[in-house]
């Protein structure tokens, strides 16, 4: 950081680069359902980053993030759109916003699962939680998993499904609570 910023400016910018590197795999997927090219959706998405970090000072702290960030991208989009339209290639604009809307519907749903999910995990008793957080580990498979714990696959695998059902549950309880409220 530069040594002649004033502290609170670094420390601004830092938490925009947190939110910037937090927003990276929804705004990729947001992009990628607008314009379905890994190519196309890497290029837009570092001209969204640039823009992000420029027009840093125009976001409002304490302001749905995500929801700033997916407008810029989708600014962005369309200014892809626009160089590609030059070039003969294009879709309808409503099908673009429409599936914009969908994409960014998606993305607060998702913030409203993973909080319900984050909720639930914590409901489950420390084995349980333990069990889960082995299995999505990388490498985390089932057969080595039942090897280390002495169980049969069958028996983790059972286990596992149980757990799953109980998080399912519990995530489509708080959120049925959410929406009545």
């Amino acid at each position: 950081m530069n040594q002649n910023a004033p502290p609170q400016a670094e420390n601004e910018s830092e938490q925009h680069v947190r939110l910037i590197a937090q927003a990276q795999r929804r705004l990729y997927a947001f992009i990628f359902a607008l314009v379905r090219h890994p190519s196309d959706t890497d290029d837009i998405l570092q001209e969204t980053n640039v823009v992000l970090w420029r027009k840093r000072a125009t976001y409002e702290p304490g302001t749905n993030y995500f929801a700033w960030a997916f407008t810029i991208a989708r600014l962005q989009v369309m200014s892809h759109r626009s160089k590609s339209a030059r070039r003969g290639l294009t879709f309808d604009d409503d099908l673009l916003n429409k599936i914009a809307e969908a994409a960014s519907t998606e993305s607060e749903q998702y913030d409203r699962r993973n909080a319900a999910l984050q909720n639930c995990l914590q409901k489950l008793t420390a084995s349980q939680r333990d069990l889960i957080s082995r299995r999505y580990q990388p490498d985390g498979a089932v057969n080595a998993l039942a090897a280390e714990i002495g169980k049969t696959s069958k028996a983790v695998s059972a286990t596992l499904r149980r757990v799953r059902d109980k998080l399912r549950e519990c995530i489509e309880r708080t959120l049925a609570a959410e929406t009545r409220s």
